[in-house]
């Protein structure tokens, strides 16, 4: 299975991917998010990084948001102060079959490595309060949680680390 760059032909696979993950345990998605047009947008714009599973196509992805499009995060938690140039790993999702696999892991780390490709120094995210199989795979990744926050509906852990 290689990691790429989606391409634009990818989106509606992506985003059949993550409609396929609503109501999943842990899952903080709905028919609302993420829609087809952000999934679009994301791909369109080389946000989004892809497994591809030569027998069953699209088997993960990651959308990897430029810092700066995520005001929203900025007073949530204390995050790193020497860390100057943030990325943003959203929307993880691997296909219900592949999970348990380390996918998820190896997704992330893909996008740390485009990120650090793309200049910067740390990544930060939010991981649902109520997503133990997720905390328990960014824990081996040594990410640090620097804080707890709620948005959206739902109870947040604040993720963090440097590149």
């Amino acid at each position: 299975m290689i990691i790429e760059r989606a391409a634009p032909a990818d989106a509606a696979q992506v985003y059949a991917l993550y409609h396929s993950l609503i109501d999943t345990p842990y899952s903080t998605w709905s028919e609302d998010y993420p829609d087809c047009g952000l999934v679009e947008e994301d791909v369109l714009h080389g946000k989004t990084l892809v497994m591809r599973d030569p027998a069953m196509g699209i088997a993960a992805a990651i959308a990897l948001l430029p810092g700066e499009e995520e005001t929203e995060f900025a007073d949530l938690a204390p995050w790193y102060p020497d860390v100057k140039r943030w990325a943003v790993p959203s929307r993880l999702g691997v296909a219900q079959r592949m999970q348990g696999r380390g996918i998820a892991r190896r997704m992330l780390n893909a996008a740390m490595d485009a990120a650090r490709e793309d200049g910067c120094d740390g990544v930060r995210f939010l991981v649902a309060k109520r997503n133990p199989i997720a905390q328990r795979s960014y824990a081996k990744l040594a990410f640090d949680i620097c804080g707890e926050c709620e948005l959206w509906g739902e109870r947040w852990l604040c993720y963090q680390k440097r590149l």
